[in-house]
């Protein structure tokens, strides 16, 4: 069987494998279980850090494009004379922008100039002048054909500056060089921590269940490690970073969870309004080209059984959609949907399912763009004998200090009432439920209230940066 969303391994455990770490022994005791993600991610990309503050840079694809501002098209460097109609090969026009788009041209550039709403505006040029002064930066472009391509509109109308490639001569010099700054992200790791504790008394009696000589003590072990993974699970979904004080007067923090660094892709369907039956289908295929414009062509989604139901009714009422069940690596099952931009994998989570208020909700992730973070000699692990001294008992207690890296935010989405409409549900046999709409698109710092971040934990600015002057540069 061939990897499944980038999990290592061939697609089942070996007669001779064995988990490697105590989070695999969650996907190899519980693959359908309460906690798809945290199981997912053990055979996934780890990585331990030494600090329980840590940092991670990304770099997506450049956007060498520029929207015009204002006018946006004149035929002079000062900006004064709005360009009317009629230009032919040779001639300049400069193009107004705003000054960190100027950074993304450089002199040599091949430059296609559009108009959004009519194609067939486009004319391409060489970029020979660039200049960074505020709300009056802009370029200029040589123009290589006349502007006469459309018979509705012409290059007074375009709004669009794209980079098609550049253009040098016969022993030619090295042209300027650009760079492209990434994008720093930060996250805190967070001590989990899950007791088991019996009696030695209770111990040493003889069950009828589970180990019939221990007390019942390894089946409580196991229901603690189930228990442990159910709250990394939630965390690494809907966790908030913070920074504090705790009672011992020691740090205590909070880690992120994926669902606070999406902010690209999030959706809600009662918000636009309309009946799911009648215009959900085309909703959904609006959402899912966007999501799957970035990352990789094979997505992971986890949902409430109230988003399976309201995808269940689009089938029945429209036959659009084409769910088939497959069991993938590991033995996970999903319902898998091929849909025209992408596959998605979809699995019921149960923890959504049993909450009402994410039981029409529904996360897709990249696994690939997700790492689990861990302090290093704190992965999830059991210590054993915790109790007094003088204690007449034994506890043990399964802990964890781990935090996510969420690389590419673009990748991953967060949909909210599938299936409902109106913040109801789609028929009227039952009393509605409360949903949880989507949140507006903060900063991860600014979600706290009485915690303190010392510094914002979304980015900083992913501008680019031109290795020359500012002044302006002529060919």
């Amino acid at each position: 069987m061939y990897p499944f969303l980038g999990m290592r391994g061939t697609g089942d455990w070996l007669t001779n494998m064995r988990p490697q770490n105590w989070r695999q022994t969650l996907l190899r005791l519980f693959p359908n279980g309460d906690a798809p993600l945290t199981a997912v991610m053990s055979m996934l990309g780890s990585e331990s850090v030494d600090d329980p503050h840590y940092h991670w840079w990304t770099k997506g694809l450049a956007n060498q494009r520029a929207a015009l501002t204002g006018n946006g098209v004149f035929t002079d460097a000062a900006l004064t004379v709005p360009y009317t109609h009629g230009a032919i090969a040779g001639d300049t026009l400069y193009l107004r922008m705003a000054a960190a788009d100027v950074d993304k041209f450089r002199v040599t550039h091949e430059v296609m100039i559009r108009c959004s709403f009519d194609p067939n505006v486009d004319v391409v040029g060489k970029a020979i002048y660039r200049h960074r002064a505020g709300a009056n930066s802009a370029i200029g472009v040589y123009l290589l054909e006349a502007d006469d391509n459309s018979v509705h509109h012409d290059l007074s109308d375009a709004d669009v500056a794209w980079i098609i490639g550049s253009i040098n001569p016969e022993g030619g010099g090295a042209p300027q060089s650009i760079m492209y700054d990434p994008v720093e992200w930060e996250n805190y790791t967070q001590i989990f921590k899950t007791a088991i504790e019996e009696t030695e008394t209770a111990r040493n009696t003889r069950l009828r269940v589970g180990n019939t000589n221990d007390g019942g003590w390894s089946m409580a072990k196991e229901e603690a490690l189930q228990l442990h993974g159910l709250e990394l699970e939630k965390a690494f979904i809907f966790g908030v970073p913070s920074v504090r004080t705790g009672a011992n007067g020691k740090p205590e923090r909070t880690t992120a969870g994926i669902r606070r660094f999406i902010t690209t892709n999030k959706f809600n369907f009662p918000a636009v309004g309309g009946i799911w039956t009648t215009t959900g289908d085309a909703w959904l295929d609006t959402c899912l080209e966007q999501v799957f414009r970035y990352g990789k062509q094979e997505k992971l989604a986890l949902c409430g059984s109230g988003t399976l139901l309201g995808i269940n009714r689009l089938i029945k009422a429209n036959g659009t959609i084409e769910l088939t069940q497959v069991t993938k690596a590991y033995g996970i099952a999903v319902n898998q949907w091929i849909t025209p931009f992408g596959i998605l994998n979809i699995k019921t989570h149960p923890l959504f399912t049993v909450e009402p208020t994410t039981r029409n909700s529904m996360l897709v992730i990249d696994p690939p763009f997700l790492k689990y973070r861990y302090l290093q000699n704190r992965d999830t692990h059991l210590k054993e004998n915790v109790q007094a001294n003088d204690a007449d008992e034994k506890k043990d207690q399964w802990i964890t200090e781990a935090g996510l890296e969420v690389h590419h935010e673009e990748a991953h989405a967060w949909f909210d009432g599938i299936g409902l409409n109106n913040f109801g549900p789609t028929t009227t046999t039952a009393s509605p439920t409360t949903l949880a709409t989507s949140e507006p698109p903060t900063t991860l710092a600014s979600t706290l209230h009485t915690t303190v971040i010392p510094t914002t934990l979304l980015t900083t600015h992913a501008a680019t940066t031109l290795l020359t002057s500012a002044a302006p540069t002529t060919l």
